[in-house]
């Protein structure tokens, strides 16, 4: 009698293994080519860009105040008679205490400067305040009107800034600009180039494009001869410049 012994079927098992393994590496293979080709096709690259000047919606008034006395108590207590006089006054123009910010606070010796070097002539302390509101061409010919009817003289500025609505609106509105700018570009040049922009490849912006410009706002102010105690006087903003950039690639079809 002849015996035979069963074998496990081990090769079948291997080429199967073998055949998986060859279309994996297929398949990434083909995803890579793929891939690489993509990335290798022709594109248009473009900067878009737009610009914008706009007047600030908003006002912001500085007021220095400052006292030398010969002793410190003397030269605080005098800068707290002045904050609350200005205050008053400037409750009186319509504005909440709330409204009111210091912005720096400083006391020193006093030093003047002579020929034989420097000597101290008691201390000098000063304040800053500061109040923030929407530009109102009535309310600062009122301000202007008012300082001018104080008993000592009044040391202030006026400066005019945008708001973040409004500064957010219109660069908003910018780098929609921008890309349309960009795209216009972009149809110019591959036209001339007899070819065609396709789908968008991609869109750079912000540390790689530059940001928005802003222009300091000045004052300028006219009054008639003769009347230069505020009521008269016309406050107008200088524009403020801004502008966006984006880059924009297309592929080209």
């Amino acid at each position: 009698m002849k015996k035979f012994l069963l074998q496990p079927a081990q090769p079948t098992a291997g080429f199967s293994l073998r055949k998986l393994s060859f279309l994996f590496l297929l398949l990434a293979s083909g995803t890579v080519f793929g891939q690489t080709e993509n990335t290798a096709k022709p594109a248009v690259t473009v900067n878009g860009t737009s610009k914008v000047s706009i007047v600030p919606d908003m006002t912001e008034l500085n007021i220095h105040l400052s006292s030398v006395k010969m002793n410190m108590a003397d030269a605080t207590k005098a800068i707290g008679e002045q904050t609350q006089q200005f205050m008053k006054i400037l409750k009186q123009l319509g504005f909440q205490e709330a409204d009111v910010k210091t912005t720096s606070y400083a006391a020193s010796r006093n030093r003047i400067y002579r020929e034989n070097g420097p000597i101290d002539s008691g201390f000098v302390v000063s304040q800053n305040m500061t109040v923030k509101f929407a530009y109102n061409q009535a309310t600062l010919q009122k301000i202007a009107a008012r300082f001018s009817e104080a008993k000592d003289p009044v040391n202030f500025n006026i400066s005019f800034y945008l708001s973040d609505a409004l500064r957010e609106k219109t660069e908003a509105e910018l780098q929609a600009k921008a890309v349309t700018d960009a795209r216009k570009k972009a149809v110019t040049l591959t036209t001339a180039a007899g070819v065609k922009a396709g789908a968008v490849k991609s869109i750079v912006f912000g540390s790689e494009s530059p940001s928005a410009v802003y222009y300091k706002a000045e004052m300028r102010m006219f009054a008639d001869a003769g009347n230069a105690d505020g009521a008269n006087l016309q406050f107008a903003p200088q524009e403020m410049e801004l502008q966006e950039s984006v880059i924009v690639s297309w592929f080209i079809d």
